[in-house]
């Protein structure tokens, strides 16, 4: 018969003789299938079909058979002693039938129309992380998921499809089982973190406006949509998940700082070439005079990170009944921080229950409150505020601690600042914040008549926030953390915030099939109302440092303008219809009218249409039936989108607290610090998306291809005002953005069967972003807080391009000196900048930009492989193209001697004979020059590719259990990279708040580490 044939006599403990079975595997058209598996269930023996698809193997008469193959669905056969055994194989279409969430319902995977990504979940379950989004990346094309900051707990940055905002932001909205959730308080909160990760059966993501118009006034940054574990009918199970492991700074996180012996060599030949070109006679001090006898130093990044803990413990109860179904889980999340005296722990409780109280009538309850505690402390941003930047330029040659085991309380060096002690400041200082949320949400479902439902839900987003800081006066006096050696006063803030966010949404979803055709229509008026309370109070003048309640302080004051009430309403009304001929000519349309409180009378209302369509060409009878593809499918859709993510009251002149001199004495009052806008409105994206859905070989490969056209219009942003108004800016509607690209994703089944099968799941994204006007302004200039503009954003340009000055090297000699045009002063041995403009003088008019911060494309690569009971996960993300600007180097280069700096300083300019490597300048004259006027050399490509998450199992076999799994992961273990300056994930805000406006630009932050976890999971 031409097929192989295995002999087994004696399997899985069965005495009985085998018998021969032989047979033929069919597919549905009758087609013989050669290469099919065919194996004894529960052993490794087998056999494989032949090029007629017969195949003949011996097994007992009460074996199972399982017969598997590429493309087409595993089929089990029971032998009850036939010799003789034939089977038709259904293709496994899978990918097609799979149900996607989309806005406000869900749909197979073949009928949809718009941009929708869904994630695996089973591909990312033991990446253990505090929140959910940190397990995105890489996963969908055209998403983007940066962990900008290491901080337990902290901020994620998630773009879709570009930015196209500088006002009002470009992060998506959050939906979780319905709700649309309230962005987190800080850069230290990820709305997500108070949300288990375990708890989520499903994550879609929408992309194009016709997906997100749907939600209107929020949508146009997209959507993430989040959908919890709920019980189903027939389940009963008992779930735990346990994981513990550690963490470790990446290696590529830590800059190289001078050793004690090679900072008192630099310090010394610094003084002696300022001697020799200044004909002084200054003298070397003593710490510096034996530099060989100072060893390595303190390493202050070493002193102040370390190996952390992390555990995570989940157990979830599912029951299910065809009258009831219910679910409750109980997790713990602890999140040691890799920086000393910060971590995250997160409890939490979830509780769902769904009754059939009548035939047509079904309700549900469903309650998750979580309560976590973070340990924070001022670790990311700018040197003046940043204890983890500031470490890093602590002399290396003062011990962490003295003699006696006290702190050095003054880390200073001759000539150098004279700081706090980076170590003693973490350890000492109390920042804790406790943070209560709970999401609840109940609703009632009645099937009026076939195809008719009727459904009213009500939920409620309750969040409470109190934080407590406390810094001693023992640390000495606060002043950008430089501090004097003196006595100074205790200080210490509490503050608290209320929010309560409710929703009202009352719907009509109507299906109906007749012939060829299929209409499903859909219809909500949904109301939404948030109410916040935010209380600060700040004290000093403490009696000691014991007692660090606010309350001790003897001085407390509450300034007004951090003690607001604020809320914001939503009122919606939204239509859909979907319309299918023959399940192969697809339209879709819909359209939402919102009502916001956040814009002025006249300008309240916005509307949101879109629609799309989809053909099924593969469906036709014109197309060939090739059996190499399978299904194809053609989309297109067209949509606005709305973002309306401003202040609550921004259409009204903004009031401040200020001070007047009436009679000579002060007196309080207000006055107005901006112009209102009562002509305030939506910011709105118009975006055309056309797709191709292509199955091939049986579903072994599925490819989805996408291209899009995204315009930002009436964007919010402030601009400025003529000096003679009495204002610098005033929020208005001006602007157009534009983002365009292609995104690919593929999925392709390489190995199936044999034991061992193997899939991989592919991405890449292009995009192109382009301003196209700023209204009456050419440019917006951007920076983070205290600093000079790090980037610009112009017309014909994309968003938050570098800015700063052209580096061309240094001026060896006098006669390069006098031949190239220079800033007034500058000798021998110091930057040459570019002449831009060409006017032969060097001045803040050859200020241009010197780097791009987007890249050229991102992507994602993902291998999901198992053989018998081990799996194995690999994910990988990465982006190529881009662009960081090192700003921290202002400090870690800095020429003055007065900081610890990098060991690429030894390399400057010394003389004519002695011109280093051609990057760092002189130390004697002119060295604000490369401090202060930001030179092209600090912009490096940021193109890495790094492995998010390897995460191996196995699966036993036991009696006691449904699943018993064990597995070791390894998250960010692996990153290839050419950038030298920490993560190439980075984030910091500019003065407005819009990462969109500054990207990309590097002051160090908190180090991301790497996980090792190990972990069990055990369903009964």
């Amino acid at each position: 018969m031409g097929c192989l044939q295995l002999r087994a006599k004696n399997f899985i403990g069965d005495s009985s003789e085998p018998i021969t079975i032989t047979g033929q595997v069919k597919d549905a058209q009758g087609q013989p299938l050669p290469g099919v598996n065919v194996k004894i269930k529960g052993t490794s023996i087998g056999a494989t079909t032949s090029v007629d698809g017969k195949f003949s193997l011996q097994a007992d008469d009460n074996a199972v058979l399982v017969f598997s193959f590429v493309g087409f669905r595993t089929k089990e056969e029971p032998v009850n002693k036939r010799t003789a055994i034939d089977i038709v194989l259904e293709e496994d279409k899978t990918q097609l039938h799979e149900v996607v969430v989309v806005g406000y319902g869900n749909q197979e995977r073949k009928d949809v129309t718009g941009a929708v990504g869904t994630v695996k979940m089973s591909n990312i379950k033991e990446i253990k992380a505090a929140s959910a989004d940190l397990k995105l990346a890489g996963q969908l094309a055209g998403v983007t998921v940066n962990q900008v900051t290491g901080t337990p707990g902290g901020g994620v940055s998630v773009n879709i499809r570009g930015a196209g905002s500088v006002g009002a932001g470009d992060d998506p909205l959050y939906v979780v089982d319905g709700f649309p959730i309230s962005p987190g308080f800080d850069q230290y909160s990820n709305p997500l973190s108070t949300i288990n990760p375990d708890d989520i059966e499903n994550i879609s993501v929408l992309k194009d406006a016709a997906s997100t118009a749907i939600y209107g006034s929020r949508g146009a940054n997209g959507v993430i949509l989040i959908t919890t574990k709920r019980a189903k009918k027939g389940e009963s199970t008992v779930t735990v998940n346990t994981s513990t492991g550690i963490q470790t700074v990446l290696p590529k996180s830590k800059l190289k700082m001078m050793t004690a012996s090679q900072f008192a060599q630099w310090r010394t030949e610094a003084i002696e070439d300022a001697n020799k070109a200044n004909g002084t006679n200054n003298p070397i001090p003593d710490e510096y005079k034996n530099p060989a006898s100072l060893g390595k130093g303190t390493d202050w990044f070493d002193a102040v990170t370390r190996v952390a803990p992390m555990q995570n413990y989940d157990v979830t109860i599912a029951n299910g009944t065809e009258k009831a179904r219910s679910l409750f889980s109980l997790g713990y999340f602890d999140q040691r921080g890799t920086v000393l005296n910060t971590g995250f722990k997160r409890y939490s409780l979830k509780g769902v229950i769904d009754a059939d109280v009548a035939k047509n009538v079904t309700v549900g309850l469903s309650i998750a409150p979580t309560y976590s505690l973070r340990d924070l402390q001022e670790t990311d941003g700018h040197f003046l505020s940043a204890v983890l930047s500031q470490a890093y330029l602590e002399s290396p040659l003062i011990p962490v601690k003295q003699p006696d085991g006290s702190y050095t309380n003054v880390v200073g060096s001759p000539g150098t600042f004279q700081n706090a002690n980076p170590v003693s400041e973490l350890v000492n200082t109390t920042n804790k914040r406790n943070e209560f949320r709970g999401l609840a949400n109940t609703y009632a479902e009645w099937r009026i008549i076939p195809g008719l439902t009727l459904r009213s839900t009500f939920g409620v987003d309750y969040q409470t926030k109190s934080q407590d800081y406390f810094r001693p006066s023992f640390l000495g006096a606060f002043n950008n953390h430089n501090v004097d050696g003196t006595q100074a006063k205790a200080i210490a803030s509490s503050t608290s915030v209320n929010s309560f966010n409710w929703l009202n949404e009352n719907s009509i979803n109507y299906k109906k099939t007749w012939g060829n055709h299929t209409l499903t229509a859909f219809g909500d008026y949904s109301i939404q109302q948030e109410t916040d309370h935010n209380r600060f109070v700040f004290g000093t003048d403490f009696p000691d440092d014991v007692v660090r309640s606010i309350r001790a302080a003897t001085t407390i004051t509450a300034p007004p303008d951090n003690n607001t009430d604020q809320s914001w309403r939503l009122l919606s009304l939204i239509a859909r219809v979907n319309y299918a001929y023959k399940d192969k000519y697809l339209l879709s349309a819909s359209i939402r009218r919102d009502g916001s409180s956040r814009f002025a009378q006249g300008h309240q209302w916005g509307t949101f249409p879109s629609v799309s369509g989809g053909w099924r060409v593969s469906d036709e009878s014109f197309f060939p039936k090739t059996g190499f593809i399978d299904q194809l499918k053609f989309t297109a859709s067209y949509g606005l989108a709305g973002n309306n993510n401003v202040g609550n009251y921004d259409f009204f002149p903004p009031i401040e607290s200020t001070n007047y001199t009436f009679g000579g004495s002060l007196a309080p009052g207000k006055s107005i610090t901006s112009l209102g806008n009562q002509q305030l409105g939506w910011e709105t994206t118009r975006q055309l998306d056309i797709g191709m859905d292509i199955s091939l070989i049986k579903g072994r490969i599925y490819l989805i291809a996408e291209y899009y056209n995204r315009y930002t219009q009436r964007m919010l942003q402030y601009i400025p005002l003529p000096i003679a108004s009495g204002y610098d800016n005033a929020l208005t509607n001006v602007g157009n953005v534009r983002n365009r690209g292609w995104e690919f994703t593929l999925t392709t089944k390489n190995i199936i069967g044999s034991g061992f099968n193997w899939s991989t799941d592919m991405n890449i994204s292009f995009n192109r972003n382009k301003v196209l006007s700023l209204g009456p302004t050419q440019q917006i200039y951007d920076a983070p807080p205290n600093d000079n503009p790090t980037n610009i954003t112009k017309v014909g340009l994309p968003l938050g391009q570098f800015y700063g000055y052209i580096f061309e090297g240094i001026f060896q000699n006098q006669a390069e000196l006098d031949k190239y045009p220079h800033f007034d002063g500058q000798a021998v041995g110091t930057i040459r900048y570019k002449d831009v403009n060409g006017d032969g003088v060097i001045d803040g008019k050859d200020q241009t930009t010197i780097g791009n911060p987007w890249p050229k494309f991102t992507f994602g690569f993902n291998n999901h492989l198992s053989y018998r009971n081990f799996d194995m996960n690999i994910i990988s993300a990465g982006s190529v193209g881009g662009h960081i600007f090192d700003v921290y180097k202002q400090f870690t280069t800095n020429l003055d001697g007065v900081f610890n700096v990098e060991q690429s300083v030894m390399q400057r300019w010394r003389s004519e004979q002695q011109p280093g490597a051609g990057l760092l300048p002189t130390t004697v004259v002119n060295t604000d020059l490369a401090r202060d006027k930001y030179p092209s050399y600090w912009v490096e490509s940021n193109s890495y590719l790094m492995v998010k998450n390897i995460d191996l199992g196995y699966n036993f076999k036991t009696k006691f259990s449904k699943n018993f799994r064990v597995y070791f992961s390894a998250q960010n273990a692996i990153l290839i990279t050419g950038y030298r300056g920490g993560s190439p994930e980075v984030g910091i805000e500019g003065q407005d708040g819009n990462r969109s406006l500054s990207p990309n630009v590097n002051f160090t932050g908190y180090p991301i580490s790497a996980v090792y976890t190990i972990g069990c999971n055990v369903t009964f």
